[in-house]
C-alpha cells in the first residue's frame, strides 16, 4: 500500500511596516515605498493647513488692531467731553476749534483706496485658479490676456500714503498743526496710525509681486496675497469709519 503524506500549511500573520512585496504598509490607504508617507516629512503642512493657520493669525491681528483704533477713537470722543479753563471767559468750556477737513483730497484717497481693494481681489481670484495647477505638479502657466493686478495695485497704495502727506501739508498750511488743539491732534494720530498699518500691508504686497522673480514658491506667493487680501480689506473699512468719525466730530 502506497505511503500517502500530508503536508498541513500553517498560516503566518502578515508583517505590518516596510511597504515591499507582500507586506501590508503602516498606514491603511498607502502602499509600496518606504512606510507609505509618499515622501512626506513628519512635520509636513500642506498647503490647506497653512492658509487655515495664517487665516487665524490674521482674524486675530484683526482684532488686535480693532481694540487699538476703537480704543483711540473712544479716548477722542472722551477728550471732546473734557472742560477747559478759558482765561478770556474767566469759566470752563469744551474745547471750540473747528477743523476744516480737505474733503475733495479726502475723497480722492478713500476712492483710490476703494479701487486698490478691487484690484487686489482680482490678483487673489488669479492666483485662485491658477492653483490647480499647483496642486497637480505643473508650474502655473501665465496667460495671454492676463493682467498684473498684483502689481497695479501696488500702484493706487502708494498713491493714497501719498495722499495722506497731501492732506497733512494742506492742514499745516492751514495753520492746524498735531498740538493745535483736540480735534487736529487725533485727526493726525487716526490718519497716522491708519498709514502706518496700511505701509506694513504694502511690504507684504511688495512680497508677493517679486516672489516670482526671487523664485520662491506658488504657494507661498497665493498665501500672502489671500493674507493681505483679508487685511486690505479690513484697512478699506476701517478707513471709511476713520473718516466718518472725523467728519461728525469736526466741530
Amino acid at each position: 500500500m502506497p505511503r500517502i503524506s500530508e503536508q498541513v500549511g500553517i498560516e503566518r500573520k502578515p508583517k505590518l511596516g516596510g511597504g515591499g512585496p507582500g507586506k501590508i504598509p503602516h498606514r491603511r490607504g498607502y502602499g509600496g515605498g518606504d512606510d507609505g508617507d509618499h515622501g512626506q516629512p513628519d512635520d509636513f503642512v500642506s498647503p490647506k493647513d497653512r492658509l487655515r493657520r495664517y487665516r487665524i493669525g490674521m482674524a486675530a491681528a484683526i482684532v488686535a488692531f480693532s481694540a487699538f483704533f476703537i480704543g483711540m477713537a473712544v479716548s477722542y470722543l472722551l477728550r471732546l467731553q473734557v472742560m477747559q479753563w478759558n482765561p478770556d471767559l474767566h469759566k470752563s468750556v469744551r474745547d471750540s476749534h473747528a477743523l476744516a477737513l480737505p474733503y475733495t483730497r479726502l475723497f480722492i484717497n478713500s476712492l483710490v483706496l476703494v479701487m486698490s481693494s478691487l484690484t487686489l481681489d482680482l490678483a487673489r481670484r488669479g492666483l485662485l485658479a491658477k492653483s490647480e495647477f499647483a496642486m497637480m505638479g505643473i508650474a502655473p502657466p501665465r496667460f495671454k490676456t492676463e493682467l498684473p493686478w498684483l502689481g497695479i495695485t501696488v500702484v493706487p497704495r502708494l498713491a493714497f500714503l501719498t495722499g495722506h502727506v497731501l492732506v497733512w501739508n494742506i492742514l499745516r498750511h492751514q495753520g492746524t498743526y498735531l498740538n493745535s488743539n483736540i480735534r487736529s491732534s487725533f485727526f493726525y494720530m487716526l490718519t497716522g496710525a491708519h498709514a502706518a498699518h496700511l505701509a506694513g500691508g504694502l511690504l507684504v504686497l511688495l512680497w508677493a509681486a517679486l516672489a516670482s522673480s526671487m523664485r520662491k514658491r506658488f504657494e507661498s506667493r497665493q498665501i500672502a496675497v489671500e493674507i493681505a487680501t483679508w487685511y486690505w480689506h479690513f484697512m478699506g473699512v476701517l478707513w471709511i469709519l476713520i473718516f466718518a468719525l472725523l467728519h461728525f466730530s469736526k466741530g
